[in-house]
Parts: C-alpha cells; structure tokens; sequence
C-alpha cells in the first residue's frame, strides 16, 4: 500500500510541473504583456520598460521561470493590486468559507445522490427509475448561476425561509479562531454562529450541489445495473445472503469504483461553480474573490489562485486513486 501511494505521489511531480510551465506561459500571453494587465492604460511607455525590468521581464525566458518556480517554491504568489496583500494571505482568509460551502454541496450531492440512484437501479422502470433519470438530466441541463438565482428570489427574497446574501448575518459576534465559521461555533459553544452559518449556506450548497448530485446519481445508477448482472451477485441471492450484505458488500462495493472516480472530479470542479454561487449569494469566498479579481483585472490573485486550485485538484484526484485501491486491491498491482 505505501509503495502504491509512493509511486502514485512521484507521479504528481512532472503534473505539477507541467502546470506551473502552462501558468508561466499563461502570463506571457496576456493582452499586451503583463505590465499593460498591472499599468493603468495611459501609462507611457517609460513606465511599462521601468516596471519590465523591475519584475525581470526582459530577462530570457528561461531565466524568468525559474525565478518564478523559485518563488512558487518559496510561498511567493505576489501580491494583489487590489488590496496590498500577499495572494497567499487572500488565499488563506477566504479559503474556510469556500470550503464549507464546497463540504455542504458535496454531502448534499454524495447523501442524496448515491441512495437515489441506488434505489433507481433496483426499481429500474419504475416511476422513481423515471423521476430521478429525468431530475438528474434537469440537474445537468440547469445553469448553477441560474438556479442560485432562482433559489434567493423564491426561498430567501419571496418567502424569508433562508438568509439571501453574506455567510453570516450582519451584527452577530462570533469567535474567530481558524475562520471557519461552522467548527469555531461548535469549539467555542456558540451555538447561533453555527445555526445561522449553516442557515446561509444551505441556498449555496443546494445550488453548487446541483450538478454534482445529477451526475452522482446517474453514475451511481449505472453503475448499480451493471453490477446486478454479475453473476457473483446472482450468486449471493441464491444463497439466501441477507439483503443488506449483498447490497453492501457485493453490490455497492464493486459499484463505487466509477462513482469514486465522479465524486472525486466533481470535487475539485466545485471552485469553477463556486464563483458563480459566491457570486449570486455575495459569499465572501475564494470563488467572489476571483470574480472580482477578473473585474479588476488583478492578474497575480488570478495566477496565484489558479495555480492553488489546480494543485488541489491534482492532489483530490491522488485520494481518488488511493481510495481506488482501498476498494479493489487488484488496483495496487497496477
């Protein structure tokens, strides 16, 4: 097992340094240079050479990216235009908020996809079969902005069921001990920080889980068919199994190895839908930050966002081929 996770780590090096290569050559691409994304645009042309050279512009390709790596390396993201601040620093403060929505959308996704699309599989042709095909194909179909849209007019604005904007309710003290709003009020006992908390996550989470859901279940579903005509299953129920073992055991086991594979995807495609719901909802997370940042044409919280992400993403999809291995050992002999 510890080879498997060792040779599955070395792996991720040339991916990640692929990523930092496409990042750099991102930066060199932009619209007139970087130094017309940082200048206002009646900068003179004075300005932009002195800025070149004081960010190593002129320097040989080469050059400037390993200085770039090595600032990669060093926890160097640069600093934002918009705030003065390290984009590290950015990224850190609004990373716990991002990340309770993105843990709320998914349990929302994961508890309801995967019994849905189970019990569709073994009532194939029935009218729940139908409803969850057809509300999972609904699912995909709907934008996530338009529905985070349609949810705050109907259940927050129209009805006041649930907050409409911010992650907590303006005036309500709280403890701010690691900035999530949720765990701090379960440590420190405040129990209306972690009410109202998860009040305002709740309209965020259902949208950003739309998608996640619809495809889990009709994974899942297609997953559960193709392992009920298994012959070791037929077996199972021959032998007067119990029900419950050979639905865990032998079904669902064997059926959650593409299911995993979802999940882990539809995880780390949670901060692209992010920025459309932090948006909608004015969610103070990483996903209204880049939104802004692309507004205010903010290119190192841009690159420096993009690049943690897409490392988080590479290392979800690690856990992805370590769970593979938990599920099906023949997995780890690959």
């Amino acid at each position: 097992m510890l080879r498997f996770i060792v040779r599955r780590v070395l792996q991720l090096i040339p991916t990640l340094v692929g990523l930092s290569i496409l990042l750099f050559v991102w930066l060199q691409r932009l619209p007139g240079g970087p130094e017309y994304a940082l200048l206002p645009d009646d900068a003179t042309d004075q300005q932009r050479a002195s800025l070149r050279s004081s960010l190593g512009l002129d320097e040989p390709l080469t050059v400037q990216y390993l200085s770039f790596l090595r600032r990669i390396l060093q926890g160097d993201l640069g600093t934002s235009i918009a705030t003065g601040r390290p984009v590290l620093e950015e990224f850190l403060t609004r990373f716990p908020a991002t990340f309770e929505l993105a843990v709320s959308a998914m349990l929302i996704a994961v508890t309801v996809g995967l019994p849905l699309g189970y019990l569709a599989a073994r009532r194939r042709g029935t009218v729940l079969d139908f409803a969850a095909v057809g509300g999972s194909l609904v699912g995909i179909c709907t934008p996530v902005f338009f529905l985070a849209f349609i949810l705050k007019v109907v259940l927050a604005e129209r009805l006041g069921l649930f907050p409409s904007a911010f992650r907590l309710s303006p005036g309500l003290n709280r403890t701010n001990l690691s900035g999530f709003a949720v765990l701090d009020g379960l440590r420190t006992g405040e129990w209306d920080v972690v009410v109202d908390a998860l009040a305002h996550l709740v309209l965020p989470g259902l949208a950003l889980a739309s998608i996640p859901l619809a495809v889990i279940v009709r994974m899942t579903r297609a997953s559960v068919l193709e392992v009920l005509e298994e012959d070791y299953v037929r077996t199972a129920d021959a032998k007067g199994l119990h029900r419950n073992t050979v639905r865990t055991r032998h079904v669902m086991r064997n059926a959650m190895l593409p299911v995993v594979t979802a999940i882990g995807l539809l995880t780390g495609s949670l901060f692209a839908g992010a920025v459309l719901t932090e948006s909608v909802f004015a969610f103070p997370g990483i996903g209204s930050f880049i939104y802004s940042a692309t507004q205010e044409r903010d290119y190192p919280v841009l690159t420096g966002f993009i690049l943690i992400i897409a490392t988080v993403y590479v290392f979800i999809n690690l856990l992805v081929d370590i769970s593979y291995s938990l599920l099906d050992p023949r997995v780890r002999a690959q």
